[in-house]
């Protein structure tokens, strides 16, 4: 793309990034605040020690301020001012998607700004890593004037010195992939974190919605001097990496290469997608190789034309080589080549595709407006923190769509998560079967195959030529749907058969059945129950009386599954199961109308899913299931025994029904070194990152489990090296049981961290909510990689910062 054609592209944007300014702001105007005088306060930031201060605070922000007192600064004033610090800091926060940082320096353990009545001079300070800034009252006061006379704009300074703080350093900070010395001197380096301490200041006020002030000028005029650094580069044509970008100063005056970076981060946020561009640009900066030294200005180049191509979703070769004039290796752009191909990354627009605003909407269900969005809207529920697991018919989206060849279509949406408590939905596809939907948890535009926890990672749907309805149900309030779309991938059965609940299209080969306990027919006692922390939210049982049924007596309370399998054979019967307490944790069970079973379930108030058994007959049931139609029938036992699930998987081999006996299975080997911690001891398990990790006698199973304890970040916790465990291209089974110490969290979660040719990646394998009750987490992947696999860690952490988690029978099978 020619300088010419790029830049027109940038104005372009430039006027939809503005329009985008004026239509949503994140600042909303003043809030409530407390006031308390003549507090002592450390001023530890600026080194001034301990002060008598006055504390302006809400319930998320606290500005300290040296020597004043409640009548220095007008009340409404400070209002203002406060919110919009804590605007800032959460606009910070969606930007990074870094969350939960530590405080450097807190007034009752809120954020605190500390304005000293002198900062060493200095215009202000602050630390990476650690939420806390410092700036003079000789900057402050000036800009609550501002404020105070209605100019609600914030000071650079003070968005210069935040960033800061969500900027990752040190060993595994983004200097270890970005940054280079310049002119052959280990002194005069190339930090991108001040090109991020100025431009973000751009993208952060769009975001609120406010004016910005630099000593004087403003939001235009510090715009178009980056502009115009930028373009002395592009204009000259003599001008390269090596002669600028490689140099601690502008050839054209006194000013470092940071200047340069700026600009053309801010070229970028205009050009290539504004704030969501921004946000995937940030998961991308340590998505590389490291650098092997400081002077390696090949890989530094190579991992930025990598970044941002991934982040715009479109190969940015011409605009790396043509237009900065920088040297890109063919590795680099053939990963890329490989990754998004010529047409780009960006979002594809194959297939059927529904935009969510054409749903026809019930209850709490609205429609929302925002640029970024496909066709610039939306559909959510208002945020306030809420979650629906009961009479969720009532607020739904019904979404309808024509296809106009049957097939087999892969189901895909494009979601927007605004924080980890507003990440799922519940979807249905025509009458199938209600499940839970959990959608990434990026504050961006992103499209993801939809799935069904625990169930399917990637949605197939074989559907008829003509009218379908997806019905999407509001689980956490909050989360957005921008879009559907459905992409052919095969023939199917032409709709003949739903793929869930084991009616796959019938290829005579046996596949795993699932049956949710709420798709049953019910006779007599057994109702339908809700719980978020049952599969698909839903269970079965029969009011506990303290009674059970024996003999004939239990033929009148019963619950008929009838299925279809894909394929004849034998298969081995699970069931997910909830005992209130030990008088109610049993059921029988029939299939296809042969020998009733005594299924004993476990006696513990969680759902966990378990081989089902014969009481004093055999410890797993495997039953002989016919191509087509099969029934199971679940009868009231104990009366308050809850069911949840039921899964039927084929074992190897098949006698065709006949009641022939299957070969016995190959054992299975556990991969993972002392996943059960009998040993008592961690080794080789180690604390990834900076919390620790011990033994603890709260265990599962057995008398040792792993404890993750001193977690400042939610991504705190244990890990194992696997790389001489895994290979590429094979497929394993994951199983680890987790809970919290105490509380409650959105998730603790499983995730696997491999390094290949194109650098680092990150794969997530399974998550539950996080409570005080053992739950499993189960996945099955397989193992991918670009050129060889250098490295792989099992990680698993997720629950919020501060909290513990406990981890025991963690178990890696190939399959």
């Amino acid at each position: 793309m020619n300088n010419i054609v790029y830049r027109s592209l940038v104005l372009c944007c430039l006027l939809l990034s503005l329009s985008t300014h004026l239509q949503a702001a994140r600042y909303a105007g003043g809030v409530p605040i407390n006031i308390d005088q003549n507090v002592t306060f450390n001023f530890s930031i600026a080194s001034q020690g301990n002060r008598t201060a006055t504390v302006w605070y809400s319930n998320n922000m606290a500005i300290a301020i040296e020597g004043a007192t409640a009548s220095t600064y007008d009340r409404a004033t400070m209002e203002k001012v406060v919110a919009l610090m804590a605007a800032s800091k959460a606009s910070f926060e969606e930007f990074t998607g870094i969350r939960n940082l530590s405080l450097n320096g807190s007034y009752k353990g809120l954020p605190t700004i500390q304005i000293p009545r002198d900062n060493n001079g200095a215009g202000g300070l602050a630390a990476h890593g650690v939420f806390g800034l410092s700036v003079g009252k000789g900057l402050f006061d000036p800009f609550h004037d501002r404020v105070k006379a209605g100019d609600i704009s914030i000071d650079q300074v003070w968005l210069y010195e935040m960033n800061r703080n969500f900027y990752k350093t040190g060993s595994n900070g983004w200097n270890a992939w970005i940054d280079w010395a310049c002119d052959g001197n280990n002194s005069n380096y190339g930090y991108w974190t001040v090109g991020f301490n100025n431009a973000a200041a751009f993208w952060i006020v769009d975001d609120l919605g406010v004016g910005l002030y630099y000593f004087g000028s403003r939001y235009d005029k510090f715009r178009a001097d980056h502009k115009s650094e930028l373009n002395k580069y592009l204009d000259n044509t003599s001008y390269n990496f090596d002669n600028v970008w490689g140099t601690s100063k502008l050839p054209w005056r006194n000013g470092t290469i940071n200047t340069l970076m700026s600009a053309v981060l801010l070229e970028w946020y205009d050009a290539l997608g504004g704030k969501p561009f921004i946000q995937r640009l940030y998961q991308q900066l340590d998505n590389n190789p490291r650098l092997s030294n400081r002077f390696d200005h090949q890989t530094a180049r190579d991992n930025w034309y990598r970044a941002v191509s991934r982040a715009s979703r479109q190969d940015q070769r011409d605009y790396f080589e043509k237009t900065l004039r920088w040297s890109i290796s063919s590795a680099a752009k053939s990963t890329i080549q490989k990754e998004l191909g010529n047409g780009g990354g960006g979002e594809d627009d194959s297939g059927i595709i529904v935009q969510a605003e054409d749903a026809k909407l019930y209850g709490v269900f609205t429609l929302g407006s925002d640029s970024a969005a496909s066709s610039g809207q939306y559909i959510h529920s208002e945020y306030t923190g809420s979650y629906y697991d009961k009479n969720i018919e009532a607020n739904r989206a019904e979404i309808t769509f024509t296809a106009s060849q049957a097939g087999l279509y892969t189901l895909k949406g494009t979601t927007y998560a605004p924080n980890s408590q507003a990440d799922s939905f519940y979807i249905k596809v025509n009458d199938g079967t209600l499940q839970v939907w959990d959608i990434n948890n990026t504050s961006y535009y992103e499209e993801m195959n939809v799935n069904y926890r625990n169930e399917a990672d990637q949605v197939d749907l074989d559907i008829s030529a003509g009218k379908h309805t997806v019905t999407v149900y509001v689980r956490e309030d909050g989360a957005r749907l921008d879009r559907i779309r459905l992409v052919r991938i095969g023939e199917g059965n032409g709709g003949a058969d739903d793929p869930i609940g084991g009616t796959t299209p019938d290829d005579g080969k046996p596949s795993t059945i699932t049956l949710e306990a709420e798709s049953a027919t019910l006779t007599g006692l057994f109702i339908k129950g809700s719980d978020s922390k049952a599969s698909a939210g839903g269970y079965i049982y029969s009011t506990d009386a303290n009674k059970y049924y024996e003999g004939t007596a239990k033929n009148a309370n019963r619950a008929e599954f009838s299925f279809n399998a894909t394929g004849a054979g034998s298969y081995q019967l699970k069931g997910t199961a909830y005992a209130i307490d030990g008088g109610a944790d049993s059921f029988w069970i029939q299939v296809n109308g042969g020998d009733t079973y005594l299924w004993d379930t476990h006696d513990q108030p969680v759902y966990l899913e378990m081989d089902v058994n014969n009481r004093g007959v055999a410890d797993q049931i495997e039953v002989d299931l016919s191509q087509g139609q099969n029934t199971i029938t679940v009868y009231v036992r104990e009366d308050g025994a809850r069911l949840d699930q039921l899964r039927l998987i084929p074992l190897e081999g098949d006698n065709g029904g006949d009641n022939g006996e299957p070969p016995l299975p190959e054992p299975e080997i556990n991969l993972i070194n002392n996943g059960d911690f009998e040993s008592a001891k961690i080794s080789p398990w180690v604390a990834a990152y900076t919390g620790t990790a011990s033994v603890t006698s709260s265990a599962y199973s057995g008398n040792y489990a792993l404890i993750s304890k001193n977690r400042t970040e939610w991504f705190h916790g244990p890990k194992q090296n696997v790389l001489s465990a895994v290979q590429v291209g094979k497929t394993y089974q994951l199983s680890a049981m987790v809970r919290m110490v105490s509380g409650s969290s959105s998730k603790i979660e499983a995730r696997l961290l491999t390094q290949d040719s194109s650098g680092h990646t990150w794969h997530k394998l399974g998550q539950v909510t996080g409570s005080t009750t053992w739950q499993q987490i189960n996945a099955e992947f397989t193992v991918q990689a670009t050129g060889s696999l250098n490295n792989a860690d099992l990680y698993l952490f997720g629950p919020h910062a501060g909290s513990e988690f406990i981890v025991d029978d963690v178990a890696l099978i190939e399959r």
